[in-house]
């Protein structure tokens, strides 16, 4: 395993009630769990954000769009008007 990869390792923080409560409300919104949000919220102060996160969203997000009925039925309504314009 290179030094690149990613290496296990765990890190104990002590946290009061509030900020417990900030965290698994954080994680809900995200819809990630609080370990993974916790890791983001390090690597970002510590000046090591991860250049793809913004990818990571943005797959999330259309992943999340694309099982809804009403986008599919908008992506072959556009794709049936691209192919009319198209053949003209």
């Amino acid at each position: 395993m290179s030094r690149a990869e990613k290496t296990p390792a765990v890190l104990t923080i002590r946290m009061d009630a509030n900020l417990t409560r900030s965290l698994a409300r954080e994680a809900r919104r995200r819809r990630k769990t609080k370990s993974e949000v916790a890791r983001e919220i390090l690597a970002a102060g510590l000046g090591m954000e991860q250049v793809d996160l913004v990818a990571q969203e943005a797959r999330r997000q259309s992943l999340l769009v694309g099982r809804r009925r009403s986008e599919r039925e908008a992506l072959e309504f556009i794709e049936q008007a691209a192919d009319t314009l198209r053949s003209q």
